[in-house]
């Protein structure tokens, strides 16, 4: 989870509204403890508060890919969370972060690893390398020519 927090906070294109960062931050940690704890429960109504957060937010000035990329890493269904991820994505390419759409893209390509769809992820994490020339995050950048090299070995 530390990693989650970590990595919004590189993705970050333009400072977001602090109420909004701050929610999401705080339903992602509830998530994130009551899984470590493996309350299902709990893990349920926070990934339902996610959700619903979300759906408010959809089509307005609130919209953010940061709520969408969030929504995809935890949700356990794969083809929904690439769905999700396509709504991260187009939000972010609307918004002119090219952040979060290279981003969205190495979620998507690390997503499709795990299916086991090697040539997907690599055409993925291709399009998050080329999205990542034209943001400053070093950090951003090298997770991604990483996840590049992990898919060559």
């Amino acid at each position: 989870m530390a990693q989650l927090f970590s990595y919004f906070l590189i993705i970050l294109g333009k400072p977001m509204k602090a109420p909004l960062y701050n929610e999401i931050l705080d339903i992602c940690q509830l998530i994130a403890n009551a899984s470590a704890k493996g309350d299902d429960d709990a893990r349920r109504d926070a990934c339902k508060s996610l959700q619903k957060l979300c759906a408010t937010n959809q089509d307005t000035p609130k919209d953010h890919p940061l709520q969408w990329e969030a929504l995809a890493d935890f949700t356990e269904e794969g083809d929904l969370a690439m769905d999700i991820y396509e709504i991260a994505l187009s939000s972010a390419e609307k918004l002119k972060l090219p952040a979060f759409t290279a981003s969205a893209y190495l979620a998507m390509a690390q997503r499709q690893n795990e299916f086991e769809e090697t040539e997907k992820a690599k055409e993925l994490a291709e399009k998050a390398d080329a999205v990542s020339e034209n943001y400053d995050s070093e950090e951003l950048k090298q997770e991604i020519k990483d996840f590049l090299v992990s898919l060559s070995v």
